[in-house]
């Protein structure tokens, strides 16, 4: 159960730092001139599908990379003499 946990959190991590990483590059930045958590919280919601699949992906392919990490670590280990 300790190791889903490990997985399912790394990729909620993954999956918000993806999103607000993408969220703030220049070309799906918004044009807005208002309070600093107006501009954040429209930020959030601008290309919500796009950015959401995207970072969805990223989330799968890193939680995926660390489950095969962990596979061969362990296959590796019982291997040992």
């Amino acid at each position: 159960m300790k190791k889903v946990f490990i997985y399912i959190f790394s990729f909620f991590i993954v999956f918000i730092a993806t999103y607000l990483i993408i969220g703030y590059l220049p070309n799906f930045r918004i044009k807005l001139h208002a309070p600093s958590m107006e501009y954040f919280v429209e930020s959030l919601k601008h290309m919500v599908f796009f950015k959401s699949l995207v970072s969805v992906s990223v989330g799968l392919l890193v939680s995926g990379l660390l489950f095969i990490i962990k596979r061969r670590t362990n296959e590796n280990a019982m291997n040992l003499p």
